[in-house]
């Protein structure tokens, strides 16, 4: 299983205009790495689950998981998945901690918190840590189950990287370049079909 962690430190856990994506906390770029873990040109990748921690405003934390075995009627373009994003958020608004709900869609919400999600997946998953100064991607070994972390387009605070060192999640580069977050996604997925394809 190949998974991705999101920390979306200003996405709306509410209701938001689906005409301003950028104005709920940067939406649109959640909507964005969704599609990058999930699409291939003409196919879904069935074996990955995208989660977003989002911690914005006004009821935080939420975990959104997009699971590409479950989905349906979900498309790639930004505006179905901010609509799908909406309808779940709807759901979820009054959860209470640790419960969560799965919808149709195959899409779940959580009252959840990044740090419990990384908990969880350090017990089962390989975690990465995606960070300029971190081991070349092309020198590490993966084993079947991967989960890469990265942060939107604020960073991960230090506190935050603390945590991570703590569950073990080693830090990966992708190259000098910084890349937006969704390239980094694709670019991990990429890396990870060319083993795949090598091996």
């Amino acid at each position: 299983m190949r998974e991705f962690i999101l920390k979306a430190s200003k996405a709306f856990t509410k209701m938001f205009r689906l005409n301003d994506l950028p104005g709920a906390g940067r939406m649109d770029l959640v909507c964005r790495c969704v599609t990058n873990a999930l699409w291939l040109s003409h196919a879904l990748r069935r074996d990955i689950i995208f989660h977003a921690a989002l911690e914005g405003p006004d009821r935080p934390p939420k975990i959104l998981s997009f699971d590409g075995e479950k989905l349906v009627g979900v498309s790639l373009d930004e505006r179905n998945i901010a609509s799908n994003i909406c309808i779940a958020l709807e759901k979820g608004y009054n959860l209470r901690s640790n419960e969560e709900i799965e919808l149709p869609s195959g899409i779940k919400i959580a009252k959840k918190s990044f740090e419990q999600l990384v908990k969880e997946k350090s017990k089962t998953t390989q975690l990465f840590y995606l960070h300029p100064k971190g081991k070349d991607i092309r020198k590490v070994e993966f084993t079947q189950n991967v989960c890469f972390i990265l942060g939107d387009h604020l960073g991960l605070p230090s506190a935050t990287e603390k945590l991570l060192k703590r569950f073990n999640a080693q830090k990966i580069s992708l190259g000098k370049i910084e890349y937006l977050a969704s390239n980094c996604v694709a670019i991990c997925n990429y890396e990870l079909d060319r083993i795949l394809e090598l091996s």
